[in-house]
């Protein structure tokens, strides 16, 4: 056969060996049985080519299922230790983020305490700047109101100007002082009879009264004024120094201010810094933790798992003798009661043994051919569940030959009409 097993050369050779003898044992069984029972039966060359062929789709049909079976098992193992590698690993992982993290935490609390020097030291020059500010601000109000003032005593004193300017153009103004006001200021009363007197006898006289009198009132207005003017250019000179010491305290602030900017940054960023690891590592104890419960509920499940795998990979090797016990069960056994049966089961053992062909020694054909689930179908359909009735629905339903139902008690019948009705099967009796 072209059908690879996993077994060595030599044990294949044994099999083929095997297959021959077993063909050969069923045929003197056969002639006994028909001595002790009066029941005829025989096999014939297409018994054995049966026999092979059902051993290689058997073996084939099994070999799936056990491997199917181990794959899951090994499957299911190797996710427990890639779950355990990958603790492992986070644990590492987690190991380095907590110093990374630690090392963040230093680095902001360092730019922190920066960050708040910083903040003071701006915020001490920001009082200092107002304080600047504040006197800056007195003096313009002062020098406004200074001003305010000396402008209305120079409006006030306007119009005596312009009326001493009027009345006689050609008299220097420099040449009235507080002196002469005072040497004047008793006939100032009698000017104002003696101006009207002297528009009607001169000009030019009456010109000089109204030029005299305005320059007194100029002077009196000037007088307050002149103080208030000097004190006005103080106030200014103080205010452009106020200014300039409010410049140098803004740049100062500034120099501060961006200072201040420079290490908000730097801490905004290690802040960052720190909350992506923070984020990084909780990511990473979740998964950890998720990993470990895995485990840990499946520690029981590993132990057990472990065995199945180490029992398929037994089972797989074994197979070779399981398979060529149940194919000669079912190629061989159908027409023989159950004394027979075993009798053949035995010594196809002892063969088996004899030549080194591995096989289960507690192997129970009915569960390596049928699963529990269609046993308890056939027994709802009518079949016994004794051993020998659940043989003889497993050759019934598996077996290559056309199967002969010795059936007094008409259970056979039932069962196969129960399990056939939806084939519409027609049952003859004869």
């Amino acid at each position: 056969a072209s059908y690879d097993i996993d077994c060595t050369l030599e044990v294949k050779k044994e099999v083929v060996q095997c297959m021959g003898s077993f063909q050969d044992g069923v045929a003197e069984k056969c002639v006994d049985y028909f001595q002790r029972f009066r029941r005829s039966t025989h096999v014939t060359p297409k018994s054995y080519l049966s026999f092979i062929q059902s051993y290689k789709f058997i073996y084939e049909e099994k070999h799936v299922e056990v491997q199917t079976l181990a794959n899951r098992m090994n499957t299911g193992l190797e996710k427990l230790k890639e779950a355990s590698e990958s603790v492992a690993a986070l644990s590492k992982e987690l190991e380095v983020k907590e110093k990374e993290l630690q090392v963040a935490n230093d680095k902001a609390d360092m730019v922190l305490k920066e960050v708040t020097m910083k903040a003071q030291a701006a915020e001490k020059v920001k009082a200092e700047v107002q304080k600047v500010k504040d006197r800056a601000q007195a003096i313009v109000d002062s020098i406004s109101k200074d001003k305010a003032i000396a402008e209305e005593k120079l409006e006030a004193a306007k119009p005596a100007l312009e009326e001493a300017e009027a009345a006689l153009q050609q008299f220097p103004k420099d040449t009235i002082n507080e002196e002469v006001i005072e040497f004047l200021s008793p006939y100032f009363e009698m000017a104002d009879y003696n101006i009207e007197t002297a528009k009607h006898v001169c000009g030019n006289v009456a010109g000089l009264c109204s030029w005299t009198k305005a320059m007194a009132s100029f002077f009196s207005i000037n007088k307050e004024v002149l103080p208030l003017k000097a004190n006005l250019v103080v106030q200014e000179n103080r205010h452009v120094l106020a200014m300039q010491d409010l410049q140098k305290a803004q740049a100062e602030l500034d120099d501060k201010q961006a200072e201040l900017d420079v290490v908000q940054a730097e801490y905004e960023q290690a802040m960052t810094e720190k909350q992506t690891l923070l984020e990084d590592a909780e990511r990473c104890r979740q998964k950890m933790q998720t990993a470990s419960t895995l485990i840990s509920g499946l520690a029981g499940e590993k132990e057990r798992w472990t065995q199945q795998s180490q029992e398929f990979a037994a089972q797989t090797k074994r197979l070779v003798g399981d398979v060529l016990l149940a194919t000669a069960f079912l190629s061989y056994s159908g027409p023989f009661n159950q004394e027979f049966r075993d009798i053949l089961l035995n010594d196809w053992q002892k063969e088996m043994k004899a030549r080194k062909i591995p096989f289960g020694k507690n192997l129970n054909l009915n569960e390596m051919l049928i699963d529990a689930p269609t046993i308890s179908e056939w027994n709802l359909q009518g079949l016994p569940n004794d051993d020998l009735s659940i043989q003889n629905g497993i050759i019934v339903t598996k077996a290559s030959r056309y199967p002969l139902l010795i059936d007094p008690q008409t259970q056979g019948k039932i069962w196969i009409k129960n399990k056939e009705s939806r084939n519409e099967l027609q049952v003859i009796c004869v």
